[in-house]
């Protein structure tokens, strides 16, 4: 039996919905609400599946291999021991992460289009710890992919331990100096394929929260070669899901609340949207801003 088809099966033998928190030896990891929950007989991975527009959807974490201080090296190694019967995908993508461990990433279909394969090989000191994800195609796993990355970004390795996300905030979970930044650019070319020249946007935010919810922030943008830069002063408003900046004067910027997860390092990371998006997968995975507090010294 294949591993994507072991994977699959132990779904109908799962139990009831686990526990947040688990480990597999050395490793943490946080299970999302509503996933069933099991380790594999030989204690080599353990299992999270669910169902998703009918077709299960399976997450294995494995333990840790040994480093050779390669990443792309690493990668293929996970993929030659996991995957096993399939060639590594082409290219292989540095996987990059606020809250998380650093790595690779690839993914690809089974030969007969039956599943979508995704494999995120992270970089924990001197070991390597393989993340796999099946889906029944990409569009189910686009679907997932920011409840993926949240899962993946929360694993943890010895000392450290995984600590489930808030699932709500209040505003002294706010407290403190948040940063946010962000930028694009695009090159334009002609008919002929001639460079035409390019645009850049660039910005940079900075918001300080006090703990009677007011708060001053400074902003600060560029598009193509045009500054703009302003600064408000107003009061933090939540909602069920929500997460508002009243200027004084009456101005609302309201975003959806996604994620709010502590780092390697003990920053806190804040996932927001911006409410003109509609709070959905695809909206988070391209608008969605990262906000970062630094730890206290």
């Amino acid at each position: 039996m294949s591993r994507f088809a072991i994977l699959i099966c132990v779904f109908l033998f799962a139990g009831g919905a686990a526990a947040q928190v688990q480990s597999l030896g050395e490793v943490s990891f946080v299970v999302p609400d509503g996933w069933e929950y099991s380790v594999e007989a030989s204690g080599d991975h353990a299992t999270l599946s669910t169902i998703q527009n009918g077709q299960v959807v399976a997450l294995a974490v494995f333990r840790p291999l040994r480093s050779s201080g390669n990443p792309d090296s690493d990668f293929r190694a996970a993929w030659a021991k996991i995957v096993r019967t399939m060639q590594p995908p082409e290219p292989i993508y540095e996987h990059k992460s606020l809250a998380g461990y650093q790595g690779r990433y690839g993914s690809t279909n089974t030969s007969d289009y039956s599943n979508y394969v995704h494999l995120y090989a992270l970089e924990a000191g001197g070991s390597v710890i393989p993340v796999l994800v099946v889906t029944a195609n990409r569009q189910s796993f686009n679907g997932l992919e920011p409840l993926i990355s949240l899962f993946v970004e929360g694993v943890r390795q010895l000392p450290l331990k995984a600590q489930a996300p808030k699932a709500s905030i209040t505003t002294a979970d706010l407290v403190g100096e948040w940063r946010s930044s962000g930028d694009s650019s695009l090159n334009y070319v002609t008919s002929s394929g001639a460079y035409a020249g390019s645009s850049t946007v660039a910005h940079s935010a900075g918001y300080i929260i006090a703990a009677d919810g007011s708060y001053k922030s400074q902003f600060a943008g560029v598009a193509n070669r045009q500054i703009v830069r302003g600064n408000s002063v107003g009061t933090v408003e939540l909602s069920a899901g929500t997460i508002g900046f009243r200027e004084r004067g009456g101005k609302l910027s309201r975003y959806h609340f996604v994620s709010y997860q502590t780092a390697l390092n003990g920053a806190t990371v804040l996932t927001l949207l911006g409410d003109q998006y509609e709070a959905n997968a695809a909206n988070v995975s391209f608008y969605g801003e990262k906000w970062v507090r630094e730890p206290k010294r």
